[in-house]
């Protein structure tokens, strides 16, 4: 008898069409993403070491101390690696671009594989590594020789990878590797020099936290950062597992659509096989027998989705790999995991057995001989169906916590889900009411229209769970046009046209009078402290470190500046006295504050803040608070002093202008001949680059516009094939 309803199912094609779509649209995401993010993990877990470098990392701003020297000398040469990083114009006669130089020893890399094009590993010193955009961007080639500071360069060979630097969306200015033993002839490095200090330590694990608490101890009355590999946060880790993970749970609201379209697939069907169950009935077959014929039904065509939601999984990863490039390492492989797979199974196969209960609980209600005698027939589920609304929620919040891995993300999401469920069921009800009482007052005149709307109410319409569904999806396809709104209009607000494209570094004091010469007078300067915070409001920063969320890390070298006035950019939110500085009790100094990070770290005026500025420790009172009119280029500081407080602390300055393209190109070389100390930043080129990778960012986006659009839309087709049957009656 189970073959019956076999081909009762498939002889009405739109049925299986319709209920395998529904599977394919929600699973097929699902298992991509699945796969994106299984590999992405197992990218990280295995490669962990290969992306920070060693077991061991060392990281700080400035030289290192001595004593933490004479202990890494300590150890096995041949496992220590030193790296400086730094930004600097490299050029040619013709030529200037900003670059970012890497100067290691000769034992880099300690683990993964360094590529080159012509496996010259071999190179010397004198030699450098470079990628393809210093190749066509100085218009050279392998065997020229190119300038960095004061010193010149041969180019050994072209870099493809280096396995410490698996995400290349990010990071401005194209790669240079050089001997770290070259780094004095550039005469680049100075105590005002912007590099980071780094030391990669390959260790043996079992003896490495012996290693580790020594040289913490050794940096604990510094800044120095001392991590093993797995405490070591990376590029990938931060921006693929997070964008990966807000796309799942776009999946998992198309999921909870889909589920909705295959619940009224399933009735229909059934209301369709009312006759056939009757019969089926009348000669005798029990009514467990034919629930469980139409659940082995149901079972097959999920387990059937699935495989073909695997198929489209893998066209999609095969060929579309494109489109997630700008959240993916260069070489990480891509594959559908069989775990992955299973899960599918599991959700499709949980999600039948969900939607199909209701419509199969209604054929124990059948009476055969009132069917047979073609009497009117109802479905009559007239207690709310609290426990299958119960599993709902469990299967939900069971899915949310399976991807979010945290109890309370998960319940806040899917009490968001459930709010924003209960508002738009809310709001249908409130519109029907509203159209039924225009009905019944007679308020409506054209009959056409009139008729169409009482159609809403007839029996067994499903008009509030599919207003209420594609108000659902209208809501997801909203979040994600306002999400790519978002993108196009942060880099628009980033890089506004009148916003200066030209940014001078490490400029000194007596370098002003050239460079306004050079630039005619175009250029604003901006005078740069160096400092730490040593306390909040009598709290030591250490102690406050750990009570801070991740907005900023208050412990780092901060950035501060003197000023008379606000810059164009900024406006007065607060003030103690109506201006940016006022009288402040005796012993301290007036400081201006952004609201940003006074919200951070929970000031307001009248507050105390201790700053350390090259061990001079200067008491300062919160006197007014400031707000950004935009965000971009424009400079801004967290802390601004007045003039006669800072104006002779030891500073560099950095300057800003608006120029042409073609003529920023020339100044730069200019510059990167006249004075090598200064590094100029592009603002027009990383423009480009962030154009770039939000625009791989708006292709994901409009994939999953796609998607909802295709839920909807069989929400809609489902639903017309829900009541097909009351309309035919």
């Amino acid at each position: 008898m189970k073959v019956i309803i076999f081909r009762e199912w498939f002889n009405h094609k739109l049925y299986p069409i319709l209920y395998t779509l529904c599977i394919v649209v929600s699973m097929s995401a699902f298992l991509t993403l699945d796969a994106l993010q299984s590999s992405v993990n197992d990218y990280i877990d295995e490669n962990q070491k290969q992306m920070v470098g060693g077991d061991i990392i060392i990281t700080d701003n400035q030289a290192w101390p001595q004593k933490l020297l004479t202990r890494i000398e300590q150890l096995n040469e041949n496992d220590v690696v030193y790296d400086y990083q730094f930004n600097a114009i490299a050029y040619t006669p013709e030529k200037s671009l900003l670059t970012r130089i890497k100067a290691i020893n000769h034992n880099y890399p300690l683990y993964g594989e360094l590529i080159l094009k012509n496996n010259s590993f071999d190179w010397k010193q004198g030699e450098i590594l470079v990628e393809q955009q210093v190749l066509v961007g100085l218009e050279v080639k392998i065997g020229d020789r190119i300038k960095i500071g004061e010193a010149y360069f041969t180019i050994k060979d072209e870099l493809i990878s280096e396995p410490d630097r698996p995400l290349t969306a990010f990071g401005f200015g194209a790669r240079i590797l050089m001997h770290d033993s070259d780094l004095d002839k550039t005469q680049l490095l100075g105590k005002k020099s912007r590099i980071s200090y780094r030391i990669e330590i390959k260790h043996n694990q079992l003896e490495s936290t012996k290693l580790l608490t020594e040289l913490k101890d050794i940096a604990a009355d510094s800044r120095i950062s001392v991590k093993t590999a797995d405490k070591s946060n990376t590029s990938i880790s931060n921006l693929s597992q997070n964008f990966l993970i807000f796309l799942k749970l776009l999946v998992i609201a198309v999921i909870i659509l889909s589920a909705i379209g295959t619940m009224s697939i399933i009735n229909a069907f059934v209301i369709r096989q009312e006759n056939t169950n009757a019969i089926r009935m009348a000669i005798g077959e029990k009514t467990a027998s034919i629930i469980s014929s139409y659940r082995i039904l149901f079972a097959f065509m999920a387990v059937f989705s699935v495989f073909v939601a695997w198929l489209v999984s893998l066209l999609v990863l095969t060929y579309g790999r494109d489109v997630f490039n700008a959240i993916l390492p260069n070489d990480i492989e891509l594959g559908i995991a069989y775990l992955s797979v299973v899960k599918a199974l599991i959700i499709a196969l949980f999600l039948t057995a969900l939607t199909s209960h209701l419509s199969l609980y209604k054929i124990t209600l059948l009476k055969p001989l009132s069917l047979l005698n073609q009497q009117p027939v109802g479905h009559p589920i007239k207690t709310i169906p609290w426990l299958w609304m119960l599993f709902a929620g469990i299967a939900v919040m069971a899915l949310l916590l399976s991807e979010l891995g945290s109890v309370s993300q998960a319940l806040q999401i899917f009490l968001g889900l459930l709010l924003v469920w209960f508002v738009f069921a809310l709001i249908t009800k409130l519109l029907m009411s509203l159209i039924k009482w225009l009905l019944d007052k007679n308020l409506i005149g054209p009959w056409m229209f009139k008729l169409a709307l009482q159609n809403i109410f007839r029996k067994g319409n499903h008009s509030n769970l599919f207003i209420t569904a594609l108000s659902m999806t209208t809501m997801i396809l909203g979040s994600i046009t306002i999400l790519d709104y978002s993108i196009q209009q942060q880099l628009i607000a980033t890089y506004p046209e009148d916003a200066p494209n030209l940014f001078l570094l490490d400029v000194q004091k007596d370098q002003q009078a050239q460079l306004n010469e050079l630039f005619a007078g175009q250029l604003t300067y901006y005078p740069v402290i160096r400092a730490r915070i040593e306390s909040v409001k009598g709290v030591k920063t250490d102690a406050l470190k750990e009570k801070l969320g991740n907005y900023d890390n208050i412990s780092r070298m901060f950035n501060l500046s003197y000023a008379d006035e606000l810059l164009k950019t900024e406006f007065l939110y607060a003030s103690s006295q109506g201006g940016l500085f006022g009288q402040t009790k005796t012993g301290l100094e007036p400081v201006s504050i952004l609201s940003s990070f006074a919200e951070f770290i929970q000031v307001e005026l009248g507050d105390e803040i201790v700053f350390n500025v090259q061990g001079i420790r200067i008491k300062t009172q919160v006197s007014s608070i400031r707000k950004r009119l935009k965000r971009g280029p424009s400079p801004f500081f967290y802390f601004i002093f007045p003039p006669e407080v800072m104006a002779d602390a030891p500073q560099i300055r950095f300057a800003t202008a608006k120029i042409e393209q073609q003529q920023r190109v020339i100044m730069q070389t200019r510059i990167a001949q006249e004075f090598p100390g200064i590094t100029t930043l592009d603002g027009g080129s990383i423009a480009n680059k962030l154009k770039s990778f939000t625009d791989q960012l708006t292709q994901l986006v409009k994939l999953f516009t796609a998607l909802s659009l295709l839920a909807g839309a069989l929400i809609f087709a489902t639903s017309l094939l829900a009541t097909s049957q009351d309309r035919l009656r």
